[in-house]
Order: structure tokens, then C-alpha cells, then sequence
């Protein structure tokens, strides 16, 4: 058996890798201004960035508060749509941190497999962390980032023309506060 100062010092080098990547991820970001704040708000609520292993995808694992950057599109796209991608990501972040059956919902499922109901609240959360940073990207702005039908939903919630729910029920599904995994 190990001591257990052994264990520490293998999670102190663990931990220190991560920061290590962490940097290099946020310095390959623009240095745009509300991309920055995008990336202070990120670090107040310790969430570290790694490079995404999946081809064109940013996923964000809750249990590791870890952000994966699909590192091609830092350079190939547009600071739209990085603006909205890291909003959405830290609404992810926010959500996972406030509702519970969201991370009941992922567990053993595949990335793609992610329920609709947490797809469109972080798009909502993350909306709202773009008016809290006072980033100047309007609601019709934001949504042309976001592909249909999950622009107009995301419209009519954060609209307040809709609550989150009934977004949900019109896309066929049961929100997730109502649903019991079996087991």
C-alpha cells in the first residue's frame, strides 16, 4: 500500500498538467476583448480548457469542470461564433452546476446523445452570460450562430415567450425534471 503523501504528490502532477494545457488553450484564443471576459468568467468558475479529441466538437465534462475546444476553429472561424460557442459552453457549465437531473440525464450516455432539453438551456444560460458580460451580440445576432429549429426555440425562451418547458414538449420530449431513468 502507498502512503498516502504518494497519492497527493500523482494528483499535485496531475493537476499541474492540466493548468499546463489550460494555458496553452486560452492562449490560443483571440485576444478580443469579449472573448476575454468570455474566458475570466470561465476562470471564476474554475473551469479548466483542454483540445477536444472529438473532430468538430466543444463538449464540456462536468465532472472535471473541463471545457474541450475543438482547437481548429480558434484560427477557421469567425468571433461570432466563438462568442456564442464559449457562451454556450459556460451556460453548460452554470446549468450542470444548478440542475442536478441534467447530470443524471448524461450519465452513460454518449456526447451525441445529449438530451434536447440541456442543448437549449445552455444556449439560454449562455445568452444570458453574454448580457451579464456586456458583450453587444443581440438575441437575433446570437441566434444566427445556432442552427434551426433550436435558434427559434432558444429565441422564444429567452423572448420570454416560452418557458423552457414548453420549448421542450414541442419538440416531442418530456422535460427532464419529469423524467425517471430506469434502473
Amino acid at each position: 500500500m502507498q502512503p498516502a503523501s504518494s497519492y497527493i504528490k500523482l494528483i499535485e502532477e496531475h493537476r499541474e498538467e492540466a493548468r499546463r494545457k489550460d494555458r496553452a488553450v486560452r492562449g490560443l484564443f483571440p485576444s478580443n476583448v469579449y472573448v476575454q471576459r468570455l474566458l475570466s468568467k470561465a476562470e471564476a468558475l474554475h473551469v479548466l480548457f483542454l483540445g477536444s479529441q472529438v473532430s468538430e466538437q466543444w463538449l464540456y465534462h462536468p465532472a472535471y469542470r473541463t471545457l474541450c475546444v475543438w482547437l481548429p476553429d480558434l484560427k477557421d472561424t469567425s468571433l461570432s461564433y466563438l462568442v456564442t460557442m464559449l457562451a454556450h459552453e459556460l451556460g453548460h457549465v452554470l446549468d450542470f452546476d444548478a440542475k442536478p437531473q441534467y447530470l443524471e440525464a448524461i450519465r452513460d450516455i454518449p456526447w451525441f446523445a445529449v438530451p434536447s432539453e440541456i442543448e437549449l438551456s445552455a444556449f439560454v444560460s449562455g445568452f444570458r452570460i453574454i448580457q451579464e458580460l456586456g458583450i453587444p451580440v443581440t438575441l437575433v445576432q446570437y441566434c444566427q450562430m445556432i442552427e434551426r429549429p433550436m435558434s427559434d426555440l432558444v429565441a422564444r425562451v429567452v423572448s420570454g415567450d416560452w418557458a423552457l418547458n414548453e420549448a421542450v414538449y414541442s419538440l416531442g420530449e418530456e422535460p427532464l425534471v419529469h423524467v425517471k431513468r430506469a434502473g
